[in-house]
């Protein structure tokens, strides 16, 4: 399992390449694992890789996927036991086969009644735990869960040892960071930790902002060092990855741009490689 002291590479933050090329980049710039939405999975399938032919490039690199993304369908809560627990079985198989040992939960409707979420969080849990993978909520401030104070009850009243939360530095910030309900959590419970920047202005879409315009950490207004200590403090366990998802980033070659997200994090977060 990887540690804070780990940087996860989000491959959605740097240029489109083949898996290989993707994964050796990571390592060379001192990532010591990655993250992958499903179009990434779905590209390496296209390329002509199985699970196990990926699996072989992360294990040949050194490289683990500390995090494959995403469900949705637990926010949809009980009444929708049956979708729920295929997408589940589904992605976590996928995951489990991969190597990884988390699998993000999030939704993109604009409303969610939160106490149906923690149930549907918790039939998911149950399922993930039978492919041996934990399951982490992460909060959109344009969604039904858009903070901080939305995501924590779902993962504590769902009640299960396997739901934790995915914190995102630039959601954090978009959302109206709270300190003091973050010091409540305990450290545990936050299983990946996501940083990026960001001006103290949003931009007039915060959907395209997030998705385009994000800045390498330590760009913006972001108290990113703030945000560590108080994570620290608590005693999160889980990774730290680079989310820069930014479209002059993206511009420049993958190995380039491996490189500046490594070097801008380990600046933030004092380390070296």
């Amino acid at each position: 399992m990887l540690t804070p002291a780990d940087l996860v590479l989000c491959l959605g933050a740097v240029a489109t390449a083949p898996f290989a090329e993707r994964v050796g980049a990571a390592r060379a710039n001192g990532f010591a694992g990655i993250s992958m939405w499903l179009s990434h999975y779905d590209e390496a399938r296209a390329e002509g890789l199985s699970n196990t032919g990926m699996r072989a490039i992360l294990d040949g690199e050194g490289v683990k996927l500390a995090m494959l993304e995403y469900i949705t369908a637990w926010a949809n809560g009980p009444d929708d036991r049956d979708a729920i627990v295929e997408e589940t079985a589904r992605i976590c198989s996928i995951a489990g086969e991969l190597g990884s040992d988390t699998v993000l939960a999030v939704t993109m409707e604009p409303s969610t009644d939160l106490a149906a979420g923690a149930e549907g969080l918790a039939i998911a849990c149950d399922v993930a735990a039978r492919h041996g993978q934990r399951l982490g909520v992460e909060f959109l401030p344009w969604t039904g869960i858009p903070n901080l104070a939305a995501a924590w009850p779902i993962v504590r009243d769902a009640g299960r040892p396997n739901a934790g939360l995915v914190l995102d530095a630039w959601h954090w910030f978009r959302s109206g960071p709270d300190p003091d309900l973050l010091r409540t959590i305990p450290g545990e419970k936050v299983i990946h930790l996501q940083i990026s920047d960001a001006p103290a202005q949003p931009a007039p879409n915060v959907v395209e902002e997030t998705i385009g315009h994000r800045l390498l950490p330590g760009r913006g207004d972001i108290d990113l060092a703030e945000l560590l200590r108080i994570l620290d403090e608590t005693g999160r366990r889980g990774p730290t990855a680079v989310e820069v998802f930014s479209d002059w980033l993206r511009g420049h070659p993958i190995g380039e741009g491996a490189r500046l997200a490594s070097e801008a994090a380990r600046s933030v977060l004092g380390t070296s490689r």
